[in-house]
């Protein structure tokens, strides 16, 4: 389901919203082509299929996927130094949980690549839950992991992220989507919406 104007919070602690991490909320500087290129010389060509669903489907078929999780992460790690992120939607975030948000954050990035990315953005106390690919490869095991935390249905939550998969399985696990970009600024502008919606 599409996010719309009837799944604006109705007030304070009934709002729940899940993040994706890399593309959404922020920008990782990895020069994925380099990565790329070093995965399917190990693996063989990946035609034209996008890295992650590679992997995931990998994962769901139960092949060795490690030394493309290292090299992936050797590459994360190496990019945080040059990360980029908007510290006006960190305080946008703030001002949410301020008024009783509940947010999550999933990705595709590594565990300890998300918990460096959050600390140097100062946003590592704004999230209940983080989950990255070395908790659970997945994404609909991300996503139906936080739902069973929280304890809500997906009906509940709005899923924020820049990818049209992710859109897909949000969706057709039940959750409202709503596909937003940290670069052009459209993250933002909702955020700003939806935090004065609530003013």
């Amino acid at each position: 389901m599409e996010e719309g104007a009837d799944l604006r919070p109705k007030g304070p602690g009934e709002f729940w919203l899940i993040f994706d991490f890399d593309g959404t909320l922020a920008w990782l500087m990895v020069d994925w082509r380099s990565v790329r290129a070093k995965i399917e010389a190990l693996y063989g060509p990946l035609r034209g299929r996008p890295l992650f669903s590679w992997l995931q489907e990998r994962v769901r078929r139960g092949l060795e996927v490690e030394e493309a999780f290292k090299l992936i992460k050797e590459a994360e790690l190496s990019s945080l130094d040059e990360l980029v992120f908007d510290e006006e939607i960190v305080e946008l975030l703030r001002g949410l949980k301020a008024r009783g948000a509940k947010m999550a954050l999933v990705s595709m990035q590594d565990d300890e690549v998300l918990a460096r990315a959050l600390r140097l953005m100062g946003a590592e106390s704004l999230f209940d839950t983080v989950i990255g690919r070395r908790t659970a490869p997945l994404r609909p095991s991300q996503l139906l992991s936080v739902l069973k935390r929280w304890g809500i249905r997906p009906e509940q939550a709005i899923f924020i992220s820049d990818s049209p998969e992710d859109m897909r399985i949000g969706s057709e696990i039940g959750l409202n989507v709503k596909r937003l970009f940290f670069l052009d600024g459209s993250l933002k502008r909702w955020l700003e919406e939806l935090l004065a919606s609530l003013s």
